[in-house]
């Protein structure tokens, strides 16, 4: 497999306020809120067809080679909240939705979501990683032989037809969600900043495809 850097280190981090309970909002504690992501490495491997012949007839033959590219992407992830008081643990996540293409049209290609577990600093670091996705590059070619002609040779003529096919990731948005509302947000699309403050978000909402 190979490791590839695609992508600038991003960093989210800015200040809010929560109440340590119901009973205490009155007297709201407060804590900053930190996401950090980090450079995008790309573990990519490539398998080559050496390719298919087929006759038809005596006076036609195709030859077809394919390339199955298989990529995933991961994300270096660093959640800090400080302060007086801190959010439940089991109420801060991470939820992460992968972007790409599928046959070259943009998609949603996966969602993930991570439990958040602060250490004693209140940090907490791990990787995030999409799903491994497969792209196909298949090259056609097409040989015919046609009547003879003058000469007493053959016409000859030959065509080559490429098509792609399948998912490739490129992308992802990260929230830091406490108690249900989205207080920080990573994009790697600055076109998809907007959406990702949406806590439910949906395919439709990062296209704008409704």
């Amino acid at each position: 497999m190979k490791q590839i850097h695609i992508m600038a280190a991003a960093v989210a981090a800015t200040f809010c306020m929560a109440a340590s309970s119901p009973s205490a909002a009155a007297e709201a504690a407060e804590y900053s809120c930190a996401l950090r992501v980090g450079t995008a490495s790309a573990d990519q491997s490539t398998t080559k067809d050496g390719g298919t012949t087929k006759k038809s007839g005596r006076n036609k033959k195709t030859s077809v080679k394919t390339k199955t590219t298989s990529r995933s992407l991961t994300w270096p992830v660093t959640v800090s909240i400080t302060g007086k008081s801190r959010p439940p643990a089991d109420s801060v996540k991470l939820k992460c939705y992968f972007m790409g293409t599928t046959n070259g049209r943009p998609a949603l290609l996966g969602e993930k979501t991570v439990s958040v577990e602060l250490d004693e600093k209140g940090l907490f670091k791990t990787e995030v990683t999409s799903p491994s996705e497969k792209l196909v590059h298949t090259t056609t070619r097409t040989n015919s032989r046609g009547r003879r002609n003058y000469g007493g040779g053959r016409n000859r003529s030959s065509s080559l037809k490429t098509e792609t096919t399948g998912s490739r990731v490129t992308g992802c948005i990260i929230q830091l969600v406490v108690n249900g509302k989205v207080e920080r947000a990573y994009t790697s699309n600055s076109n998809w900043s907007k959406a990702a403050r949406n806590p439910s978000l949906t395919e439709s909402d990062i296209l704008g495809t409704k």
